[in-house]
């Protein structure tokens, strides 16, 4: 059968409306020649888009209706060393923050506005550039643990991804998206000394530290969570989604210092409120109920108005009845 010598076609992912205006990137993409492009002005559509027409080259702005390009690379499972993409983030300008973010997240670089055609076409020619960078043994094998862990045959996933850490232990790369799987699956004991290993090797390495920090918040050791998360945020500041998880951190802390209290004076109306309001806070909306249900005869009788306030709004959030 006769085999067409003719390259496929790149398929572009625009995400937004304000710096990627459809009829301006229409006229710079089809002096491109051979290019397919997809448009997304918010975030279920630019999800689904990804999903189904599984883009090479994905421009995102870094704030757009209903999402924000951070909130767009979680959706996808993030943008590993090993993945097949180009993400440009689109910016009104730059900033050393904005880099030290495109950098911590795996973004391959920033457009900043106003931008020409020449631009586009040098961004068409890295992204040639990365893919051929990726032919490697051990894009290969990742890419083949990562496979397993989307098809959902963990134990699979679990086995080729030990063996690509093994196999490339002083890879940095490789190391890091190992780490990342074995804190998603929950394997903090392998996600920890692998952690621990890039940091000593780069101690500025603000993924790896978010990492570890989600692995001690996890260990519920928040003090450690805390600390690493805040290291990370002072190299990289904009990372927002950082910046809820240290809240609700600061919340769990707050709450767990009210636990201990309780255990001193467990009729204390004001600090069983208070757990009540922290737990409400994290939305267990059916934990908070069944707690205040379980110390309303240790309420004064004004706490026991505002426990039922606290009640009601709980049932609506949580669709309680």
């Amino acid at each position: 059968m006769f085999k067409s010598n003719k390259p496929e076609p790149i398929h572009v992912l625009n995400i937004g409306t304000k710096i990627l205006i459809k009829d301006v990137m229409d006229t710079y993409l089809r002096s491109l020649g051979e290019v397919k492009t997809f448009y997304a002005s918010k975030m279920t559509t630019a999800v689904e888009t990804f999903r189904d027409k599984k883009p090479n080259i994905i421009f995102c702005e870094q704030s757009f209706p209903e999402g924000s390009a951070l909130e767009f690379i979680q959706s996808i499972g993030g943008l590993p060393a090993s993945g097949n993409h180009y993400f440009v983030l689109a910016a009104e300008e730059n900033s050393e923050a904005l880099v030290a973010l495109a950098s911590e997240k795996g973004m391959d670089e920033i457009l900043v506005k106003p931008f020409s055609t020449e631009n586009i076409h040098q961004i068409v020619e890295r992204f040639r550039e990365k893919k051929e960078n990726l032919q490697q043994e051990w894009v290969t094998d990742l890419r083949a643990a990562r496979k397993s862990f989307e098809e959902k045959r963990f134990q699979e996933a679990e086995e080729l991804f030990s063996a690509a850490s093994k196999k490339y232990e002083k890879n940095s790369r490789v190391q890091l998206e190992v780490a990342e799987f074995f804190v998603q699956r929950g394997l903090l004991n392998l996600a920890k000394p692998i952690l621990d290993w890039i940091l000593s090797e780069s101690p500025e390495n603000v993924a790896a530290m978010q990492l570890l920090g989600t692995v001690y918040k996890k260990a519920n050791k928040l003090k450690e969570a805390s600390d690493w998360l805040h290291k990370a945020t002072a190299l990289s500041s904009l990372n927002s989604l950082r910046q809820a998880e240290l809240a609700e951190i600061f919340v769990l802390m707050a709450e767990e210092q009210i636990v201990q209290a309780l255990k001193l004076e467990n009729e204390n109306s004001t600090l069983i409120l208070s757990r009540a309001r922290f737990q409400m806070l994290r939305k267990d909306y059916v934990a908070t109920v069944t707690y205040l249900d379980a110390k309303r005869p240790y309420l004064s009788e004004a706490a026991k108005k505002e426990s039922e306030i606290l009640s009601a709004i709980c049932k609506k959030l949580g669709g309680i009845k």
